[in-house]
C-alpha cells in the first residue's frame, strides 16, 4: 500500500509537514506514530536520536509525495 493512498486523508498535513510549516510529531502525534510505524521496515530508526528519526521519516513522506506528483 502506497502513502498516497493509506494516508489518503492526510495528504494536506503531510505536504505542510514536507515543506516545514509544521512539526508533525507535535500538531499530529498519532499520525507521527502511524507513520513510524508504516516505514519501519524501510528506514532504521534509533529511538535514541528523536531529531534525526524525525528527519529521516520526513525524507522519506517528501520522496514518496514527489514520486506520485511526477
Amino acid at each position: 500500500m502506497t502513502l498516497t493512498t493509506k494516508f489518503k486523508k492526510d495528504l494536506q498535513t503531510l505536504r505542510s509537514a514536507v515543506k516545514k510549516e509544521i512539526f508533525l510529531d507535535i500538531k499530529n502525534p498519532k499520525l507521527y506514530k502511524k507513520l513510524v510505524r508504516y516505514y519501519q521496515n524501510e528506514v532504521q530508526l534509533t529511538g535514541e536520536d528523536p531529531d534525526r528519526d524525525y528527519n529521516i521519516i520526513i525524507e522519506c513522506i517528501r520522496e514518496d509525495l514527489q514520486e506520485v506528483e511526477v
